[in-house]
């Protein structure tokens, strides 16, 4: 049985142009769906779900069709050996989704489906993969090889967001590998970032934001929005990725009392080394290189717990902090990351005091 995305472009007589390569259906207004009926009710459910998480986060709307569509919209149906998506770019033809019962049962791959279906383009096939992951192009099967092709367009809203490891969007490392229990990829952070990504089957901030920016670009007037946050379904407030909260992300999560220091920390050119003390709650620092044309390098020194559990710090060190940052929950020394962007948000909190939590930054 084959877990397999396959895309079909149905040809249509309005090409989509290189800045917006979308689905027909790529318009702010209500996108139908059907489920057949030789879908098995459960997985019916499941399909329904994802789909009003999308709909409770962005301007998305679905509505349901009792019969199958045979023009702008969705229908999903069941396959016995193979799962494929059939994408239509013509508003006289539906996009078709015919998926196997392991496909619909398994979370992150139904959901990576019906981003497919919306849009969304697997995050492997960006352009800047090769900063962020090392594929291993013997240890993919020629059927498969299509999909880690690195895309030579795709919507401008990729190219205001970062690769990102939380994205629904990112193949699993054994997606369509060969000989089996071979990785096609891993992270340059290796083994890291694998121990995020491997188990998630959410859609991120980004793949909600980006969604939003691909259908409804221009249902809110005005842009309220700052520090990387969107408009979910309203044009009034916005949703934030923390630290930013407020109405348009401009305000910051208040800090416990337990938190020591100012949330803004300088970096300089000379490296600074800090010991993070042990606190209950999620404490959370803003580095900033001093100019800010410079970039921040982050360390940690020493992340040392013998309590799995009672302490993590989470790093956000790419340009856009929508993306997800890097979680450590597991002893580390000596780990530098790359310096990607002016300003780096560290989170952390630590129950234990024989915990050691120490960084380095430095303005390079």
């Amino acid at each position: 049985m084959q877990n397999t995305v396959e895309v079909t472009s149905l040809k249509s007589t309005n090409k989509p142009s290189i800045d917006k390569q979308l689905p027909a259906y790529a318009k702010c207004s209500k996108i139908k769906y059907h489920i057949d009926r030789n879908v098995l009710s459960e997985y019916a459910k499941y399909v329904k779900k994802a789909l009003e998480i999308i709909k409770s986060r962005t301007f998305l709307e679905f509505e349901e069709q009792n019969k199958p569509i045979d023009r702008t919209g969705i229908n999903f149906y069941s396959s016995a050996n193979e799962d494929k998506v059939e994408i239509s770019y013509d508003d006289k033809k539906p996009t078709n989704v015919r998926l196997t019962g392991d496909a619909y049962v398994n979370r992150d791959w139904l959901r990576f489906y019906i981003g497919y279906a919306l849009g969304l383009i697997p995050e492997i096939a960006r352009k800047d993969r090769d900063y962020n992951v090392k594929v291993f192009i013997g240890n993919i099967s020629n059927f498969y090889k299509k999909y880690f092709e690195i895309r030579k367009d795709y919507p401008r809203i990729y190219y205001t967001t970062d690769f990102d490891f939380s994205s629904i969007m990112l193949l699993k490392p054994y997606f369509g590998n060969s000989p089996r229990h071979n990785p096609t990829y891993v992270s340059n952070v290796y083994p890291h970032y694998e121990y995020q990504f491997t188990n998630n089957d959410k859609f991120s901030f980004n793949d909600y934001k980006r969604l939003n920016l691909l259908y409804c670009e221009n249902q809110c007037p005005k842009k309220l929005c700052a520090n990387y946050g969107y408009h979910g379904n309203s044009c009034e407030t916005c949703k934030c990725v923390f630290p930013f909260t407020g109405k348009d992300c401009k305000s910051f999560y208040k800090r416990s009392k337990d938190c020591s220091g100012n949330i803004a920390i300088i970096a300089k050119p000379k490296p600074i080394g800090k010991r993070l003390k042990n606190v209950p709650d999620k404490c959370y620092y803003i580095i900033k290189s001093d100019n800010s044309k410079k970039k921040v390098k982050f360390t940690i020194k020493k992340f040392f717990t013998k309590k799995p559990g009672s302490c993590e710090i989470l790093i956000k060190y790419r340009k856009d902090k929508g993306a997800e940052g890097l979680l450590i929950r597991r002893n580390v020394y000596n780990l530098s990351l790359p310096a990607l962007s002016n300003n780096v948000i560290v989170t952390y909190f630590s129950k234990d005091p024989e915990n050691e939590l120490v960084i380095g930054y430095q303005e390079v």
